[in-house]
C-alpha cells in the first residue's frame, strides 16, 4: 500500500505540475481570454448575445406594411469591437493575476526553498541570475504580458461581435482529412517559423541590437519566457495569431498546437530539469543550453531543423556570445 500511495501521490504532483505550467504558460502571453472564446465562441454568443444580428421591425408610412432595419452604428460597432474595453480589462487584470500568483508560487517553490538543492532540479545548479536581471526579466516580462493581454482582448471582442475569420468548428464541414492534415500542417509551419526567425534574430546585427536582451538572462527562469524585446514578442505572436484569420483551420488544431507551444516554451525557460514525453520533444536541457551557449540549438519543439542546419550544439565545439553562426568554433583540444 505503501508504495501505491508513493506512486499516486508522485503522479498527482505531476498532473498539478503540469496544470500549474499549462496556466501560466497561457497567461505570459495573456492568451486566457483568446483561448476561453475560440473555444466555446458559439456557445458565449448564445449566453452573451454578442455577434447576433440585431433588427429592428419598421412600419411603412405609405401601405402600412412591416420590416426589419439594422439600428445605426458606433465606430467600434462598425468593426465588431463594441465593449473592447471590457474584454482588454478581463484579458490584461486575469493574466497579471494568474501570472504573478502561480508565477511566485513557482519561484518560491524551487529557486527560494529548495535552492540548496539545486543539483537535485537545476539545468545550471552552480549558477542563477543576479537580482538585477531578476527585476528585469519580470519588468519586461510584464511588459510584454500587457502586449499580448492587450492584443488577445482586442482580437477576443472581435470574434465574439461576429467578426470574421476562417476557423471552424465542425470537423464534417472540411473532413478528418483535413482536419488531420492541418494539425501536423500547423505544427510544422510554427516550428519552422519559430526556428528561421529565431535564428534571423541571432544574425550579428539583430542580435546585438534586439535579441540580445533576452540572451542577458545566461540562466533562463519561468520569468524569461516572454521577457525579450517587445518587437519581438510581437513578431512571434504575430505569425500564431493571423492563421485563423488568413486559413481554414479547425479550433482543436490550433488550440492544441498554440497551448503545446506555450507549454513546452515555458518548460524550456525554467531552469528546471525536465523530460519530454514525445520523442520529437527535445528536454529541458536543450534550451538551457541555447542560453548557456548563445548561438546554438534554435528549436524549440523539435531537434529537426538543427539537425538539418548542423546547428545542435556538440561537445567537440566551443561555443561563445562573439562566435555567431549556430556551428560554434574548432575547440583546440581536438585539433
Amino acid at each position: 500500500m505503501g508504495l501505491i500511495g508513493e506512486n499516486m501521490s508522485e503522479s498527482f504532483s505531476k498532473f498539478a505540475f503540469m496544470v500549474i505550467v499549462f496556466f501560466l504558460a497561457t497567461a505570459t502571453r495573456g492568451e486566457w481570454l483568446l483561448v476561453i472564446v475560440y473555444m466555446f465562441r458559439d456557445q458565449l454568443q448564445q449566453i452573451t448575445g454578442l455577434g447576433l444580428n440585431e433588427q429592428v421591425p419598421t412600419v411603412s408610412a405609405d401601405n402600412g406594411t412591416t420590416g426589419t432595419t439594422h439600428p445605426p452604428q458606433s465606430l467600434l460597432e462598425s468593426h465588431h469591437l463594441q465593449n473592447v474595453h471590457w474584454f482588454v480589462l478581463m484579458a490584461v487584470s486575469t493574466s497579471f493575476i494568474i501570472y504573478y500568483g502561480m508565477a511566485y508560487g513557482w519561484h518560491y517553490y524551487y529557486y527560494v526553498n529548495r535552492r540548496h538543492l539545486a543539483k537535485e532540479w537545476k539545468c545550471q545548479p552552480d549558477k542563477f541570475l543576479t537580482p538585477e536581471n531578476e527585476r528585469h526579466e519580470i519588468l519586461l516580462g510584464s511588459l510584454n504580458m500587457l502586449i499580448g493581454s492587450t492584443a488577445s482582448g482586442v482580437i477576443a471582442c472581435y470574434i465574439m461581435n461576429g467578426g470574421h475569420s476562417k476557423m471552424y468548428y465542425s470537423v464534417p464541414e472540411r473532413g478528418w482529412a483535413y482536419f488531420l492534415f492541418s494539425l501536423v500542417a500547423f505544427f510544422v509551419y510554427n516550428e519552422t517559423m519559430a526556428y528561421y526567425l529565431h535564428r534571423l534574430f541571432h544574425n550579428p546585427w539583430l542580435y546585438k541590437k534586439i535579441h540580445k536582451m533576452h540572451h542577458r538572462y545566461h540562466q533562463p527562469t519561468a520569468w524569461s519566457a516572454v521577457a525579450m524585446h517587445p518587437l519581438e514578442f510581437i513578431m512571434y505572436q504575430g505569425y500564431l495569431a493571423a492563421t485563423p484569420f488568413l486559413v481554414p483551420i479547425h479550433a482543436f488544431p490550433f488550440l492544441f498546437v498554440l497551448l503545446y507551444s506555450y507549454y513546452y516554451g515555458l518548460c524550456d525557460h525554467s531552469g528546471i530539469k525536465m523530460g519530454a514525453i514525445w520523442p520529437w520533444q527535445p528536454h529541458s536541457y536543450f534550451h538551457d543550453n541555447h542560453h548557456k551557449h548563445f548561438h546554438v540549438n534554435f528549436g524549440f519543439n523539435t531537434y529537426f531543423f538543427d539537425w538539418f542546419h548542423d546547428t545542435l550544439r556538440k561537445e567537440s565545439r566551443v561555443y561563445g556570445e562573439e562566435v555567431f553562426g549556430g556551428r560554434g568554433k574548432q575547440s583546440q583540444k581536438s585539433e
